[in-house]
């Protein structure tokens, strides 16, 4: 029964849950220290996190980290609610897929305020990235024009997992969103607020 249990243990780990990643700072590091959390946005791929913070990295140095997703995966699954999109010209198929992006927040040390934006890089491209979790194989699409720039969502998911998501230009004026390879090297920058 010992042997069974492990080997599903083992059966059920995904390499690519392992997130390595480096930290780089547009502006000085807060002087007073800061601290990284990791909740999801569930549902959507835009607004405020509505999970809590259960990801923490399993190792932790001044230039990097590393996440182990797949320690909390049964949390995230808990969490996962029906998809239900902001932007109402953004759709999934099948309807019932269920999704969460992994936003990286930099907070103060001892304190709740933010002491920068954050974002995913692929440190060779320097594109801007999303880490994002579907449940099942799916299709994400819609596209808008605002202000003569036109963003369009080709999102194609063939099995359930994690995927990375960045905008490529098909234009001067024109982006499309869709699945890109893992990075080689993942980049977290923070891009830290002036101080008053």
């Amino acid at each position: 029964m010992l042997v069974l249990v492990a080997g599903c243990s083992r059966a059920s780990h995904h390499p690519g849950w392992v997130i390595h990643s480096s930290i780089e700072f547009v502006g000085s590091p807060p002087a007073g220290g800061y601290r990284l959390i990791f909740p999801y946005i569930v549902g959507d791929f835009y607004g405020s996190p509505n999970t809590g913070a259960f990801v923490k990295p399993v190792t932790r140095t001044s230039s990097g980290f590393t996440l182990d997703l797949n320690r909390t995966h049964e949390a995230l699954e808990s969490e996962l609610e029906p998809t239900d999109f902001e932007l109402r010209f953004m759709k999934i198929t099948p309807r019932d897929a269920r999704l969460a992006r992994l936003t990286p927040i930099a907070l103060q040390r001892d304190g709740i305020d933010p002491v920068g934006a954050v974002d995913w890089l692929d440190a060779q491209s320097r594109r801007s990235l999303m880490l994002v979790y579907v449940d099942r194989p799916a299709l994400i699409t819609g596209s808008v024009t605002r202000g003569g720039e036109t963003f369009r969502y080709d999102i194609r998911i063939g099995s359930p997992g994690y995927v990375w998501i960045g905008g490529i230009r098909a234009g001067a004026h024109d982006t499309t969103y869709t699945v890109v390879p893992p990075p080689q090297h993942l980049m977290l920058q923070i891009t830290v607020k002036a101080q008053r």
